[in-house]
């Protein structure tokens, strides 16, 4: 494997000596690693998934769409970020494919680092800031010439229709272990399906949206002040209020999404006014007063969307999501499910803060 991950690396015009590739395991979809050069040059070699992916040609259209924005305002700007810089192969392209394998790089950004969790709440009010500026920096971009490589993404719709599918073929075991998990979903599907119908119906304007904003795919510097988004696979035109909910999905609970331990799952109201916060004082002044009014649900619906695909894949025999050991994706469902009751018990005080902050 190593002796093909370096003629990858040949092929971007990276030559010998190398001196270390190491599999980062993060994320659920791609494959990743770090490439260490001699020159005290670092690179991250990305192997997409193809499976997912079915316009992988677009994606990589996107990423180089955004990043060569952000890089033009923020130096524009003179602000503290740093845009992805992607290779380019010997024979031009951001992109290469190899038989059924296709293949990206990105230049390392040195003296940075990824956090998985975080209980500091100045590390959320950064991550609001970055995940809002990123909103603000992309807006001059027009959402109709970025492509939507994967459709329905974030639709309640149509996942509850993979659910019900799902349903259909489960294995009678798998549907017994459960049980609880589906009764919850069919109990809040109508609540869940408002921001799809809204959408259908023009409410929101249209933006371009990261749909994977987690504390994760945020590089901080040594003194924990945010430095870059990352892993931008799935830029696509979308809704604010799925970006919005998906960090404090990632950034304002404790736990992770493996978690097993239920009384470690719960949304914390520190982390989140902190959140909010960074995120509103970037993000208020260009934000319509109907995107502000459903920004709580937005967090609610990312959370069920997620409870439900995992769901969904465990019904399906996990299919779709790395796993690790037996059930995983049945845990993960009821974390996100546990973590999602969480979020109804305290909805008053994150429509306050919400409010507080964006007003």
């Amino acid at each position: 494997m190593t002796q093909k991950l370096k003629h990858i690396c040949k092929v971007f015009g990276i030559e010998s000596p190398i001196i270390s590739i190491e599999t980062l395991h993060s994320g659920h979809i791609n494959d990743t690693f770090l490439v260490t050069h001699k020159n005290d040059e670092s690179f991250i070699l990305q192997k997409l998934n193809s499976k997912v992916f079915k316009n992988i040609e677009s994606v990589i259209f996107n990423k180089i769409l955004v990043t060569n924005v952000l890089r033009d305002n923020y130096k524009k700007k003179n602000l503290p970020y740093q845009a992805i810089t992607y290779l380019k192969t010997t024979q031009n392209k951001y992109l290469h494919q190899e038989a059924d394998s296709y293949w990206n790089v990105m230049e390392f950004i040195p003296n940075t680092k990824t956090l998985e969790k975080t209980e500091i709440p100045e590390i959320a009010f950064e991550a609001g800031k970055l995940y809002g500026d990123f909103i603000v920096n992309t807006e001059s971009i027009l959402p109709e010439s970025v492509t939507e490589t994967l459709k329905n993404f974030h639709d309640v719709p149509f996942r509850f229709t993979q659910f019900e599918d799902a349903l259909k073929v489960a294995k009678p075991y798998r549907l017994e272990l459960a049980n609880d998990l589906i009764a919850f979903a069919q109990k809040h599907k109508q609540t869940m399906c408002t921001l799809a119908y809204l959408r259908a119906e023009n409410r929101f304007p249209i933006r371009v949206t990261h749909n994977d904003a987690k504390l994760s795919n945020i590089l901080f510097d040594n003194n924990n002040k945010g430095k870059a988004v990352i892993d931008l696979d799935t830029i696509m035109p979308g809704l604010i209020h799925y970006d919005f909910g998906d960090s404090v999905r990632s950034i304002c609970t404790k736990s992770t999404e493996d978690e097993t331990d239920l009384s470690k799952i719960y949304i914390d109201l520190e982390l989140y006014e902190a959140y909010c916060s960074g995120f509103a004082l970037k993000t208020k002044s260009i934000l319509k007063p109907e995107e502000i009014e459903y920004l709580p649900l937005g967090i609610q619906t990312i959370i069920f969307i997620m409870g439900l695909r995992f769901l969904t894949d465990f019904l399906n025999n996990d299919t779709y999501y790395k796993t690790t050991h037996a059930n995983h994706n049945l845990d993960r469902a009821i974390n996100q499910f546990t973590l999602l009751a969480s979020v109804f018990d305290n909805l008053k005080a994150i429509e306050q803060i919400t409010k507080q902050h964006f007003t």
